[in-house]
């Protein structure tokens, strides 16, 4: 079969999708070096009382287009008290609060400058949480590319040696078979579905951020998350 690699954008409390694809990896390869957007890069949502919370990063407006590695995140906007104040309320009676307390620790009592910085922390501890062990690389540490879309896909997969590149279902849109099967990679998707698991509050909400998952199930988290794979 070979080596199977993913390739994903470092996001803000990601939902879990992306770290059910990480864990199905061989490699997973954080493509920091691509040009920020505003969406999931620096927004996610959570489940309060009322329904989906938004928490969203404020960037400075220069950091738009640039590589994400540079965004910068805008100062002053007090986004770190309000962010862990909605967080705390919204899962105050969470069995799993505690667990959470040094992720919290680390995304709002340290003073962060740089999304790119701030997401992959915020990744990292995260994968730990959830037991996943799959080896990681920054698409920045791989050279200079002057491909772009599936040919920029399949190229980092050329430099890591990849046999396979595992796609994530929301790429289905724009990515071409084709430029992989030239370039002698097998594309396999990753047909995610999102895992049933207790919440908080009235009503099921599926593909929130994973934060809610952890808070949830705690330990079980992990276990949970492999739920969501389909055949």
């Amino acid at each position: 079969m070979g080596l199977v690699v993913a390739i994903h954008q470092p996001h803000y409390l990601p939902y879990p999708g992306f770290f059910d694809k990480m864990r199905r990896a061989d490699v997973f390869v954080y493509l920091d070096h691509v040009a920020f957007t505003p969406g999931w890069q620096n927004r996610n949502y959570i489940k309060a009382r009322t329904g989906p919370a938004r928490l969203t990063v404020p960037v400075t407006r220069r950091s738009r287009g640039g590589p994400i590695r540079e965004a910068s995140i805008a100062q002053g906007a007090d986004w770190q008290r309000r962010h862990e104040s909605t967080i705390r309320q919204a899962y105050a009676r969470a069995l799993h609060l505690g667990m959470c307390a040094d992720l919290l620790g680390l995304l709002y009592h340290h003073s962060w400058t740089n999304l790119g910085m701030l997401n992959l922390a915020c990744d990292l501890h995260l994968t730990r949480m959830l037991g996943i062990t799959t080896p990681w690389v920054l698409s920045s540490s791989l050279g200079e590319f002057r491909q772009t879309k599936t040919a920029l896909l399949a190229e980092i997969c050329r430099r890591l040696g990849a046999a396979t590149y595992l796609a994530g279902d929301g790429c289905a849109s724009y990515l071409d078979p084709e430029v992989l099967e030239v370039a002698g990679i097998e594309l396999r998707w990753q047909g995610y579905r999102p895992p049933r698991y207790p919440q908080l509050h009235e009503g099921f909400l599926d593909n929130l951020s994973v934060l809610d998952l952890l808070m949830n199930a705690g330990a079980e988290a992990g276990r949970i998350l492999t739920s969501g794979e389909s055949a």
